[in-house]
């Protein structure tokens, strides 16, 4: 999908954030901004959003000297999911369907998002996925497909978040084998190797880098490793937004997990914004 005159303010409104992020310097604080909005102004907007992400990032980054704004909120969120994860891990085993409350408890860890200009209460977000349900459900292709499902790639998303992810891959791993992709460097709050590590990811399946850092999937800056695993996989299961913008318009049958968080993407869908997506690209025609 391509970008919009509605990137331009939430392009803006990330590089405040990850200036104020980066340094408690307000001088260079607002250097920083000053260097973003310059080559914001000499961007097109015919790339995907995520991907003039990279040249906002860059600025805040050469001007601070900070190479990860986010990192100790990344460890924190971590932290608080974990510290949920025994009560969440109860409730989906005792649920009627455990694969789909993981799903709901997986799509709840996506509100954690510092790349947005919101707030974000994960209890909160746990119980009303919980007791609403998706806006939009392509569950029943998801559990038809898993049936015939040898090898599925999971395409982790947000720090914090990830640790849901772990809720979901272990009942995945009923079904099938299971190899999860991180980010190959900091991308806003994007999950890492050592985001998988931390909350235990590595000890369940194989833990691979997608080969660039930056969100969503930029396929010319992909690793071998993860082109690989990508065609081999009979599902896709991509988490979060970003991966929607830079992966909607592929043919492999991905099922998409997220939040939708701008207007950009809403209008993709035909949806309001905030709707909860749990999709097939290849039913997609039904939901635009």
């Amino acid at each position: 999908m391509k970008a919009s005159l509605d990137c331009i303010p939430c392009l803006m409104r990330q590089a405040v954030r990850a200036a104020v992020f980066s340094t408690d310097d307000t001088a260079l604080q607002r250097r920083a901004v000053n260097e973003a909005m310059t080559r914001l102004a000499d961007l097109p907007l015919d790339d995907i959003p995520v991907f003039l992400n990279r040249h906002i990032y860059a600025a805040v980054r050469e001007v601070t000297g900070t190479a990860d704004p986010f990192a100790s909120a990344k460890t924190e969120s971590n932290q608080k999911a974990l510290a949920l994860l025994p009560g969440i891990r109860t409730r989906i085993e005792g649920s009627f369907n455990p694969l789909y409350a993981a799903v709901e408890a997986a799509l709840a860890g996506n509100v954690i998002d510092m790349g947005v200009e919101q707030a974000y209460d994960l209890d909160d977000g746990l119980e009303t996925t919980f007791s609403n349900g998706n806006s939009i459900d392509d569950y029943p292709l998801f559990s038809d497909a898993l049936e015939q499902c040898k090898n599925l790639l999971y395409l982790c998303d947000n720090a914090g978040e990830i640790a849901l992810d772990t809720l979901l891959i272990e009942q995945l791993k009923k079904y099938t084998a299971v190899t999860a992709a991180v980010k190959s460097g900091p991308a806003i709050n994007d999950a890492t190797l050592a985001d998988a590590r931390e909350v235990g990811l590595t000890d369940l399946v194989p833990v691979i880098e997608t080969g660039a850092a930056i969100a969503g999937v930029d396929w010319d800056n992909a690793s071998e490793e993860f082109k690989r695993a990508f065609a081999e996989a009979d599902i896709i299961f991509a988490k979060g937004q970003a991966n929607f913008e830079t992966l909607d318009e592929r043919d492999e049958n991905i099922f998409f997990l997220f939040k939708t968080k701008c207007p950009v993407v809403a209008r993709a869908l035909g949806v309001k914004e905030g709707t909860t997506v749990f999709m097939s690209n290849r039913a997609r025609g039904r939901a635009s």
